[in-house]
């Protein structure tokens, strides 16, 4: 059974086991970089907000033998786990109050995300742009976060201004910014993956690597927006008493090279981009472009 064929199948068994009055359907999302994800929406009566179910793993699941009994199962298995979601109010989770607590940058690439930029607030930087999510907690689910659409100023009331501000504010105090050494965040997942020691993971101290840094956040999660704040730079660049070329690796974190280490920023263009295409998802991709900080003009530029 094909892909479109698995979705029909699917749908048809939901909506012969659910109640009355309540209706399966399959919404396609656009994420990140133009990535389109099918996910199952069951609607309630009353029900406020509907948990997404994403069916790829469910699809993967059924490629891998499942019958389409046991996925269906699973997929209601989620849908109930999900299911303290549907007693919430909107109001409770998206209020002018929240967005002005809770609202984040994240960065993404400009061209990439074209389509989706002409709904949403956004701020172009360089090739990239800056757009806004709401970080929210849902009790019995845990954290999300819901991205800011045009529509929300006014219905809101926020301002461009408010909006900006509060960002800025709040993911300096909610995600605050790591820059850290490449060897120790690799011993960092090296642990996390099951490494015993430094050496497991193959890279020494007095490597080259090891004068190679990472710009992210402290939850390792869309920390590339830290290259663009220009005073942290401007710090970064004082402490190691040089320009910086940053290397964005994906959303979550960018490379950040002492300038005076490379003649030819053109061997770290091919390096972004053997590590953007063999090594990061569609969706997280940022930009295979090198960008050079110069610190004595405060100034972010494109260098290659």
């Amino acid at each position: 059974m094909d892909y479109n064929c698995f979705l029909k199948e699917i749908l048809r068994c939901i909506n012969e086991i659910m109640p009355k009055g309540s209706m399966a359907e399959i919404q396609t999302t656009r994420k990140n970089n133009g990535v389109l994800l099918d996910s199952l929406i069951i609607r309630k009566p009353d029900d406020m907000v509907c948990p997404n179910i994403y069916l790829g793993p469910f699809y993967d699941e059924y490629r891998n033998g499942a019958s389409v009994g046991k996925v269906v199962s699973d997929i209601l298995d989620a849908y109930m786990a999900a299911e303290p979601a549907r007693q919430i109010e909107a109001d409770e989770l998206i209020n002018h109050d929240v967005i002005c607590r809770n609202v984040v940058y994240r960065l993404i690439n400009y061209d990439c995300n074209s389509g989706l930029l002409d709904g949403i607030p956004h701020e172009q930087f360089l090739d990239l742009a800056l757009i806004y999510y709401v970080l929210v907690h849902i009790d019995g689910i845990g954290e999300g976060a819901v991205m800011v659409r045009n529509d929300f100023l006014d219905y809101y009331s926020l301002t461009g201004a408010q909006l900006r501000e509060s960002a800025y504010r709040n993911t300096h105090r909610l995600l605050p910014s790591d820059f850290l050494k490449i060897t120790d965040l690799l011993r960092e997942y090296g642990e996390k993956s099951g490494a015993k020691s430094y050496s497991d993971i193959a890279l020494e101290e007095d490597s080259e690597a090891a004068s190679l840094y990472v710009l992210t956040n402290k939850s390792r999660q869309f920390g590339a927006y830290y290259m663009t704040d220009i005073e942290l730079l401007s710090g970064i660049a004082a402490r190691l008493n040089t320009d910086l070329y940053i290397l964005p690796s994906s959303v979550h974190e960018c490379m950040v090279v002492p300038a005076d280490m490379w003649d030819e920023p053109e061997t770290l263009s091919s390096m972004v981009r053997e590590i953007n295409h063999s090594h990061v998802s569609k969706d997280e991709f940022l930009s295979d472009t090198v960008y050079r900080f110069i610190n004595e003009e405060k100034r972010m530029k494109i260098a290659v």
